[in-house]
């Protein structure tokens, strides 16, 4: 498949070599003037594209605002690469420089040990720590504490003036937020409305009452689903009391959304969504080689149930060229399953009232498509092997596994939900390791009823 270059991709590759020879040259003017002429978001890839030691180099010949500027305008990926190049203190006034929510995200991203030579360094460390208390996966972790609060009782006139006096950010001034007497969430408006309405109304005449709001604890995946299935740019966050916290913005949408795809294909394979190509190799090791092992000791189940069977493949062992069949079209059934359920138990499609339905139907599904690759496998096996036996042994087998396949790809997300882990989790090597034991069992077992029954 041909891939798609952009110019801009084209341009800054082209820029990357040129950057690399400026800083070999120690032309350290050109080398800023180079930077300085592109846009934050092209600059920071072009310097996360240099060795470690290079970017620790360009880095300190760079200002603390335009550090700030590109750790900003950085890819989720490459801040924890681009952040150890800097030293703590350094990095420490680069994170003031950002507003509290963005510093409190970095330092999740980074190891422990840095967050702790970091965080004693901010000039808002008091206003960063109660962020970083937040579960991972909740609303409190993708809340920003800057929005727009307005008395309900205020005057149009009254709100615009506070508004240019507090000149919030932009993504934050799209939806403003009326509070009563005590602080407590009462309405929502947005700003269009308030500069078209009449001079002297009230905003509690202009605000939508029913407003939805969220906790800190609600999972984000929720908090994506709200605001996709109500339309909605922005969603309040609040304390027990009904207490405005933060607020959780489309931009932060689609950073939740993306975590979310991230962490969904990462776990059916037994990753973490931690996981990226710039981590540490023992960092790596630490989390992948558990599942491996975990992993080697589900695929032994499958040798066991053929080991069991060695005496019935001795007698024919035209069987054994089979097994990687019935392997193979069982998982890639299974997995397609689990795939659908995955996706809809992640958007919050599948509630309790359709589970059933939703499993049967999968059930069927395997059984339909079961009976087609039945009957191509039997007469492929035929025409193979030019025996009658061994092709009814393997269409049956293989209706048998697929139908159970459709089964096991709806059900085992779902036991993995309801035991209270990620429905994600390793699926695809749990659909494998099982429907290869159901698979050998079925071709293998029938194969030795019928042989035990007719005497062969």
């Amino acid at each position: 498949m041909q891939q798609t270059v952009t110019r801009d991709e084209q341009v800054i590759c082209g820029q990357a070599g040129k950057l690399k020879q400026l800083i070999k040259d120690g032309d350290w003017d050109d080398v800023l003037k180079l930077l300085s002429s592109l846009r934050k978001a092209d600059e920071a890839g072009l310097v996360c594209q240099l060795d470690r030691d290079t970017i620790k180099e360009v880095l300190s010949h760079l200002s603390v605002e335009e550090l700030a500027g590109l750790v900003a305008a950085m890819r989720e990926a490459d801040v924890c690469l681009f952040c150890e190049a800097i030293d703590p203190l350094t990095l420490a006034d680069v994170l003031d420089e950002t507003n509290p929510d963005f510093a409190a995200h970095v330092l999740r991203e980074l190891p422990p040990e840095t967050v702790k030579d970091v965080l004693p360094q901010l000039k808002y460390s008091e206003t960063v720590k109660p962020l970083l208390q937040y579960k991972h996966g909740t609303a409190g972790e993708h809340m920003t504490t800057s929005f727009v609060a307005l008395a309900q009782d205020m005057t149009v006139d009254d709100a615009i003036a506070a508004i240019r006096s507090e000149q919030p950010r932009r993504d934050t001034v799209d939806t403003l937020y009326a509070m009563d007497a005590r602080g407590r969430l009462r309405g929502v408006l947005t700003l269009r409305q308030l500069v078209l309405a009449r001079s002297g109304t009230r905003l509690r005449t202009l605000m939508e009452k029913n407003v939805l709001s969220v906790t800190t604890d609600t999972p984000d995946r929720e908090c994506a689903r709200m605001m996709n299935h109500y339309s909605i740019s922005s969603l309040p966050v609040v304390d027990d009391l009904g207490h405005m916290v933060g607020v959780i913005t489309l931009r932060e949408l689609l950073h939740v959304t993306q975590e979310q795809a991230t962490a969904d294909m990462y776990h059916m394979v037994g990753l973490s969504e931690a996981e990226r190509l710039s981590r540490p190799l023992r960092y790596s090791v630490k989390k992948r080689l558990p599942w491996l092992i975990t992993s080697l000791g589900m695929a032994l189940l499958s040798g066991l149930v053929i080991h069991q069977f060695s005496a019935t493949i001795g007698v024919i062992v035209a069987l054994a060229a089979f097994l990687p069949l019935i392997s193979a079209q069982g998982t890639n059934a299974a997995v397609q399953t689990a795939t659908i359920f995955v996706r809809s138990i992640a958007l919050g499609e599948l509630r309790q009232p359709v589970v059933r339905r939703a499993i049967n139907r999968e059930a069927a599904l395997g059984i339909i498509n079961g009976a087609a690759i039945a009957l191509v496998s039997g007469i492929v096996a035929y025409v193979w092997m030019g025996d009658l036996w061994l092709a009814q042994v393997l269409a049956l087998a293989m209706f048998l596994t697929m139908g159970l396949a459709g089964f096991l790809g709806a059900s085992i997300p779902l036991l993995l939900r309801r035991s209270g882990a990620d429905p994600a989790l390793g699926s695809s090597v749990l659909l494998a390791t099982a429907t290869d034991v159901t698979g050998f069992v079925f071709l293998l077992g029938i194969a030795t009823a019928l042989m035990q029954v007719t005497g062969a």
